[in-house]
């Protein structure tokens, strides 16, 4: 075998050996299904909102009977949520994720790909953070909590969630999630330094969590794309054709 031989013998094997690392990039990086959780997320916050306003509205007017039916509907509604959030929804996921991806087939790294990855978080974790939730918002509409900082206040458990999670998910969720808590954070300290980007307290909340979501998963979306030609350019080597 000449030395040119050898080279090309050496380049195709090494394409051979990058295919598990770029298949496991790839399958890691398949964000588009939590694209649709951020949806869903962001209609749910919108009933919280509109029901939280709702009582505070009626407490405020000294309408108990108002409040009281309207908080009962809240904290129904947040038990729901949770359900849903750690039980119910995983199904719809799955499917949505099937979906989408459909025109790509299956891809795992060796554990449940996807939100279906999630399927039992502890329980209690996820009762701490819908309690900080509902309670920082509460308090922070019958004002005892200043309205200009509840995202800066959010983000002392919204932060800590998020890299709960993404540590959990690490081997099998897209490192670009971390991106998310990051620009979270980052957005509560120009806040708290005084930079004019404040929206209003409920903008202030749904912006960032929605819009640095997005931006997490949407960058992971686009590097999948970079890994799936990758992928394919190497899959289509003669060698990986002949099964050498």
């Amino acid at each position: 075998m000449n030395p040119d031989s050898r080279d090309a013998q050496s380049e195709a094997d090494a394409d051979l050996r990058d295919i598990p690392k770029w298949a496991r990039r790839y399958a890691q990086n398949r964000t588009l299904a939590v694209v649709a959780a951020l949806v869903i997320f962001a209609l749910g916050s919108c009933v919280f909102g509109g029901l939280s306003l709702l009582t505070a509205w009626a407490y405020v007017v000294d309408k108990r009977v108002l409040a009281g039916a309207s908080m009962l509907v809240l904290c129904g509604f947040a038990v729901w949520w949770l359900w849903f959030s750690f039980v119910g929804g995983v199904r719809i996921m799955r499917s949505i994720s099937a979906r989408l991806y459909r025109g790509e087939g299956s891809a795992s790294v060796g554990l449940p790909l996807g939100p279906g990855a999630m399927s039992h978080p502890p329980t209690l974790i996820g009762f701490v953070f819908m309690f900080c939730v509902l309670a920082s918002v509460g308090l922070g509409l019958l004002g005892f909590l200043p309205t200009r900082y509840m995202q800066p206040i959010s983000a002392l458990y919204v932060v800590p969630f998020l890299c709960y999670l993404g540590l959990k998910m690490r081997r099998i969720g897209s490192p670009f999630m971390f991106l998310w808590p990051g620009l979270y954070v980052i957005h509560a300290v120009l806040l708290v330094a005084g930079v004019p980007i404040g929206m209003g307290p409920m903008l202030d909340m749904f912006v960032p969590t929605v819009g640095y979501g997005l931006v997490a998963t949407l960058s992971g979306h686009v590097y999948s794309r970079i890994a799936l030609r990758r992928l394919r350019r190497l899959a289509a080597t003669p060698e990986s054709s002949d099964g050498g």
